[in-house]
């Protein structure tokens, strides 16, 4: 008899381990030890009072628990990766807002309010003929191509798209999620990006009509 209790303790401690392998690694280290405890000392309580009819229904149990909980734990995780990932998104397009942002404010303030604090350094970079021209040619593309980086980047944490087959047909689908930070990025993005086009048109096109 003991020696029968003594393979069913190792047979089932070896089954447990592996169903354990279904917990994230960090939460098997922290409390992987302490679980296997606590799932012998259920054995031994159920094998005792109910005989193989309670050994089977703690298995039961614990199989249902264990699914339940590693499937939350491993959700949490990825949540907390995902939500990492779209704040460094967003931390990213801030920078990549600041150049465009500094000078469609310095304008604005400059021609719209006659207040020139912010253009005026700016103004005296420029005052020199070859980097006025290397600025003129490249800062276009330069802002442009930022912010459509950050809305690109942020637009894609709130926004997916999804093809898949249905019914025999090719079908798209769109998810959406709503992530301030990000939204508040692609947002401010989209109003640079009118803004610019806008000065970058009259500088070009309007004064000559």
């Amino acid at each position: 008899m003991s020696g029968s209790g003594g393979e069913d303790r190792s047979i089932s401690e070896r089954v447990y381990r592996v169903l354990l392998q279904a917990y994230l690694k960090e939460f098997r280290e922290m409390y992987g030890p302490q679980m296997e405890q606590t799932f012998w000392d259920l054995c031994r309580e159920e094998t005792r009072n109910g005989g193989g009819v309670g050994f089977v229904r703690l298995w039961v149990r614990v199989g249902l628990d264990l699914a339940s909980s590693a499937v939350v734990e491993r959700s949490r995780a990825e949540d907390k990766e995902t939500l990492v990932r779209d704040y460094k998104l967003a931390g990213a397009g801030f920078v990549l807002l600041l150049a465009p942002l500094y000078f469609v404010s310095a304008s604005l303030f400059k021609y719209g309010l006659g207040v020139g604090f912010l253009f005026d350094p700016l103004e005296f970079f420029l005052s020199e003929p070859g980097r006025r021209h290397v600025f003129n040619l490249a800062s276009p593309g330069v802002f442009l191509g930022g912010l459509l980086l950050a809305l690109a980047l942020n637009g894609y944490s709130f926004v997916r798209f999804g093809v898949g087959r249905e019914d025999g047909a090719i079908v798209g689908t769109m998810r959406l999620e709503i992530k301030p930070a990000n939204v508040v990025v692609a947002v401010a993005s989209l109003i640079l990006i009118g803004t610019l086009v806008g000065y970058v048109f009259v500088e070009n096109f309007a004064y000559r009509i």
